[in-house]
């Protein structure tokens, strides 16, 4: 069984929005000052990921917005708030909107001194204040709003035999990925070895993110963790090996446990995001995040 909770990158990157914004610049995680985002991109992307639940992104008060489920929510310096909300934006971190490349691995980020050193600074400040995220825009787009109405949005979704409990938003995809799976571990002697390797496939959580008050994806059903009987002697997570080493994030490929890359573009395919990727990683969690794989088109508003 795993040690500790998966998705430690909202974390951390609630902590750098609130006081280590720099440190993430090094890695292209958030726009550097003086280059802030309007919300155009990111606002029009959810209204495309999302057109079920959003009926549209406008510009209103002089703040692009998107109207869901017929309650509007401002882009309010990142942070997505009701409108109703918005003034009180420095309340909370941003939301999470990131740089993410499908397909094959990206190259290892490269911090340097003084970077590495306000990131660890960052890290120890969540510590004694641990950041917080409006939970108004995620709780309304995917009816979760108190944890009884989130569990009546949890189905169940078959993965390679293993019953995996997820948002009812999401299940669609996600069968599509459990087939395309299908497929690899009759194609694909690796993906078949890898599939027989795990011992389960965690879903729905209700709980924050480990150091923050946010709830955690989890939390909602957007998120699942593919758990091995053993990790090989190899690290699947940042935060299990940052006391032995004060550069998780040079940790090789190699020497870090991993998911086949076939599966990784199945899930990509379907809009979910892989922690393997990211600077604090956690290569066992994948999360329904479209709206990134719509940013992250070229021309894409």
């Amino acid at each position: 069984m795993r040690q500790g909770p998966a998705g430690l990158l909202f974390a951390a990157a609630a902590i750098a929005c609130f006081s280590a914004i720099s440190w993430a610049q090094g890695v292209n995680l958030f726009p550097a000052p003086g280059s802030e985002s309007t919300g155009e991109r990111e606002m029009k992307a959810l209204a495309a990921a999302y057109p079920d639940r959003i009926s549209q992104a406008a510009q209103r008060n002089s703040d692009w917005s998107v109207d869901v489920a017929g309650e509007w929510f401002a882009w309010a310096h990142g942070r997505i708030l009701p409108e109703s909300k918005s003034a009180d934006w420095e309340r909370y971190a941003s939301f999470r909107f990131y740089p993410y490349s499908p397909g094959g691995l990206p190259p290892l980020p490269q911090l340097d001194a003084d970077s590495a050193a306000r990131l660890k600074k960052a890290l120890e400040e969540a510590r004694v204040h641990p950041p917080r995220r409006s939970e108004d825009f995620l709780e309304r787009l995917f009816g979760a709003g108190s944890r009884a109405e989130t569990e009546s949005q949890i189905v169940t979704v078959d993965l390679a035999g293993f019953p995996v409990q997820v948002n009812r938003r999401i299940a669609e995809p996600l069968a599509r990925v459990a087939a395309e799976c299908a497929r690899l571990r009759v194609a694909d002697p690796q993906a078949a070895a890898f599939f027989a390797g795990l011992s389960e496939a965690d879903g729905f959580n209700y709980r924050d993110v480990a150091g923050t008050a946010t709830r955690s994806y989890h939390s909602y059903g957007l998120a699942l963790d593919l758990i091995p009987k053993s990790y090989g002697g190899k690290s699947p997570y940042w935060r299990w090996v940052m006391d032995g080493t004060d550069q998780w994030w040079l940790i090789p490929y190699q020497k870090r446990w991993m998911v086949p890359l076939s599966i990784v573009a199945a899930f990509e395919k379907q809009g979910f995001v892989w922690g393997g990727k990211w600077l604090f990683f956690d290569t066992m969690h994948f999360e329904y995040r479209p709206e990134i794989f719509i940013l992250a088109r070229p021309h894409e508003t």
